[in-house]
């Protein structure tokens, strides 16, 4: 029994599946203890109470639960927000109007100068109070506040502004003038402002035409026409670069995912290759022969089972060696084209019995094949483990949906 906990405690899904649960269960814990905690209020004289919002707060609703004797029900409350007494209103009227000439002044920095549209607001902010509008100058200014340049002079224009403020069933008035001047501009922008309306006077002049004749001199200076240049075609070269970079990076990443699978599965294969070889040496076969053999046998089932890069590089050897290569060389150069230290060190073992001789070559190789399953047992392993690291993103993101889904709905209930 005792084995059975260890092993769960050792088990990466059993300790994910208790994380997940942990911290479902403070989850749980948390937003049960904010929603259930609260408490009535109470007053001097030991009444229920229910705070009422500040004026302006608007009304709250909320669930509350009325027990009379043995009945228990559900009754859903709406508490209106705190209104002012006469003397506060007539305090709260007086200050906003006061308020309202600087509310409005959007870009403007006074009342006195104002060069663009002003920010005619329908509410004073935190209190409740709405507000509209009455001008004595619509030709200036509409009821949003936004200016018309055309009827502006650099003297200035002043223009009466009427703000109606209500609360309920009250009301009251606050009169102020701004006196409104065209907008300030650069030189550049009076140049364009004068281009823009020789362009429209020439459109009215040759409506009739078949084209616009373009004004060729504006306040005695020439002015030359051309199309703008286009850029869209840099937007074209922007995406191949950025396509041949991907393409590039992509390529690469496949290249590199390609190697680290190769070396994979050469390790995956290497106890397999040892233990048929240390078979083969073990018969009373010489080294050349068991070589011969395990490549043979693997070009015979190549449809079968596919590729498998050891096997095709051991095809290779063998193909030097009966092309007249040294054999010794022929086995260190196979461990240096797998590119995995086994393989190297598999090759140079070979190369250093064919020259002292093969005595003991058994028994090194039963110790070797045992190292090597267990490395391919170590190498399974950490590929579990990796996988179970990789499920971990889409557990926790399900965790957090969950956690969602439970938190969101509680928050938006909680407004008593």
């Amino acid at each position: 029994m005792a084995g059975k906990i260890k092993n769960l405690k050792n088990n990466p899904v059993c300790v994910r599946a208790g994380v997940i649960g942990a911290v479902s269960a403070v989850c749980f814990a948390v937003v049960f203890l904010m929603d259930n905690s609260r408490e009535i209020n109470r007053n001097g004289e030991g009444q229920s109470i229910l705070e009422r919002n500040d004026p302006g707060e608007g009304k709250s609703t909320g669930e509350l639960e009325a027990r009379i004797g043995d009945v228990k029900e559900n009754v859903s409350v709406s508490i209106s927000e705190q209104a002012y007494s006469p003397e506060e209103l007539a305090e709260v009227f007086e200050q906003a109007g006061e308020d309202l000439e600087s509310l409005i002044l959007g870009e403007n920095r006074s009342i006195e100068e104002v060069r663009s549209d002003l920010d005619l607001i329908t509410e004073i902010p935190d209190s409740g109070i709405s507000v509209s509008w009455q001008l004595d100058n619509y030709d200036v200014m509409d009821i949003q506040g936004n200016i018309f340049e055309e009827e502006l002079t650099e003297d200035g224009i002043l223009v009466k502004l009427t703000a109606v403020l209500s609360y309920g069933s009250e009301k009251a008035s606050h009169e102020f003038y701004a006196r409104v001047y065209p907008p300030k501009k650069s030189r550049e922008e009076k140049l364009l402002k004068k281009i823009d309306d020789e362009i429209r006077r020439s459109d009215e002049d040759t409506k009739t035409e078949d084209y616009l004749v373009l004004p060729d001199n504006i306040d005695g200076q020439k002015v030359s026409w051309s199309y703008v240049t286009d850029t869209r075609a840099f937007g074209i070269l922007v995406l191949g670069i950025g396509a041949a970079s991907m393409a590039y990076v992509s390529e690469k990443q496949k290249k590199k995912e390609a190697q680290k699978k190769r070396i994979r599965q050469m390790k995956t294969e290497y106890p397999q290759i040892i233990n048929k070889f240390n078979l083969y040496i073990g018969a009373g076969m010489t080294l050349r022969k068991a070589w011969f053999c395990i490549a043979h046998e693997y070009e015979k089932n190549r449809n079968r089972t596919g590729k498998k890069d050891a096997y095709e590089e051991m095809l290779y050897t063998m193909h030097q060696i009966q092309g007249g290569s040294p054999e010794g060389e022929c086995y260190e150069n196979y461990g240096i084209r797998c590119g995995v230290s086994a393989y190297r060190k598999f090759g140079t073992m070979l190369s250093q019995n064919l020259r002292k001789g093969s005595r003991g070559l058994t028994e090194i190789l039963k110790r070797e094949a045992e190292e090597a399953f267990e490395e391919r047992r170590n190498l399974a392993k950490k590929l579990g483990e990796e996988a179970g690291t990789k499920l971990m993103i889409p557990m926790f993101m399900m965790l957090a949906v969950v956690f969602i889904i439970v938190t969101v709905p509680a928050f938006f209930t909680i407004q008593i």
